[in-house]
């Protein structure tokens, strides 16, 4: 015998939460910026983005190249020296817990 169940599973309610709070947040983010500053907001998007993707794309052949446990940091200090590779990931780590 089926059961039948009627409205939405937790899963669903917590996706659509999280999705409306995403979605949300990024076209009200982005009207403000387009209001406030006009359409060459686009314009410094589409720089971002690039530069994101150039970033992402040299982390991925470091990695490849040097399969190690580890990430900025890690390339940072095999590269440049232990300071560097701290400093580097304290800093990412004080990104991240900010942007919490």
């Amino acid at each position: 015998m089926e059961k039948s169940s009627k409205g939405l599973s937790a899963w669903q309610l917590t996706m659509m939460a999280l999705g409306s709070v995403i979605g949300g947040s990024f076209f009200l983010g982005s009207s403000i910026a387009i209001h406030a500053a006009g359409p060459s907001i686009l314009l410094s998007y589409v720089i971002a983005g690039v530069l994101v993707f150039f970033i992402l794309y040299a982390l991925s052949e470091m990695t490849v190249g040097n399969p190690t446990v580890g990430s900025f940091s890690t390339y940072a200090a095999q590269e440049l020296g232990e300071g560097t590779g701290f400093v580097v990931g304290w800093l990412y780590w004080t990104g991240i817990v900010l942007s919490m």
